[in-house]
């Protein structure tokens, strides 16, 4: 992907705004309210701001991380509809996957839909933080979320964190190996069912006998040269390409297609539950819940 200036990693948490110590116990006495600032602590836990690309903007794209939060959504996308239900349904944070400011704005002109999404936004004091490639790289994360989905087992990184290699688990796609081997056409419907999907695409040999498996959420394109490189039989992910198709087939490989949408939407129940459980941790009064409207931009007709 194009490159663009990567944001200050801000600490948002400030000096007095922190919440008092626990008491004996490790559990507040009462249920408590907390702060954005307080929710953004929890969130950085479950995917690490230094593990997001360069290129990355995630983090918290609008809010006030002073401000009282009464409940959040998780969605994908923070995308017209996403944001205006958030709005509707007085949402006081929304977690996303996708940034809602990926590349850095010389103007904010209302008229346009990235322009109304951050004027509605800021109307409805609704903050927006976004889980993008640190999520994608975190152990636990996004790529460990579809593995452990699909029943790939003994997973590790396709690719190293820089600095840290695949150490402690982080980095970009996940390899491992399925429980039994089997042909690639019955791994295509096995992951159908295991994702809800009607349809995946497959390029090679459906016959091909496969075991030992590559995956990466979102667009996997760029991860093809790794897969190639590597031991995996397969190669699971989302928005390749003809000639990637191409290449994976002369080198007589398998690859399934799952589609950018559904190899990542799955983080919106997983986000949910996690952040749910750590707040129900601190007895916080807050309602946490997985954006329910969403879909995938593509029909198959």
């Amino acid at each position: 992907r194009p490159g663009v200036g990567a944001t200050p990693r801000l600490s948002y948490f400030r000096p007095g705004l922190d919440p008092a110590p626990l008491p004996a116990g490790g559990h507040p006495s009462t249920a408590m309210a907390l702060i954005l600032a307080d929710i953004l602590r929890v969130l950085e836990k479950i995917a690490p701001p230094h593990l997001a690309e360069d290129w990355d903007n995630s983090g918290l794209q609008v809010g006030d991380p002073g401000r009282e939060v009464g409940s959040v959504w998780v969605a994908l996308d923070p995308s017209p509809d996403v944001v205006s239900a958030a709005c509707r349904k007085g949402v006081g944070l929304l977690v996303t996957h996708h940034p809602l400011i990926f590349r850095p704005l010389k103007q904010i002109d209302t008229r346009t839909p990235l322009g109304a999404v951050i004027e509605k936004a800021l109307r409805h004091r609704l903050a927006v933080y976004a889980m993008h490639t640190n999520l994608d790289a975190a152990a636990a994360g996004l790529n460990d979320m579809l593995g452990e989905r699909l029943g790939v087992q003994r997973r590790k990184p396709l690719v190293g964190h820089e600095g840290t290699g695949t150490r402690h688990g982080t980095g970009i796609g996940r390899s491992g190996v399925l429980p039994t081997r089997m042909r690639l056409s019955e791994l295509a419907r096995a992951v159908k069912r295991r994702l809800g999907l009607e349809t995946v695409r497959i390029a090679g040999d459906g016959s091909r006998s496969v075991r030992r498996v590559a995956l990466s959420t979102g667009s996997g394109g760029s991860l093809v040269p790794q897969f190639l490189s590597s031991t995996a039989d397969v190669f699971i992910t989302g928005d390749l390409r003809y000639h990637d198709a191409r290449e994976i087939e002369a080198a007589q490989r398998g690859a399934i297609d799952i589609g950018h949408f559904h190899s990542e939407h799955l983080m919106a129940a997983a986000v949910a539950l996690r952040l749910r459980r750590a707040l129900h941790r601190r007895r916080a009064t807050i309602r946490v819940e997985a954006c329910s409207i969403e879909k995938d931009p593509f029909q198959v007709v």
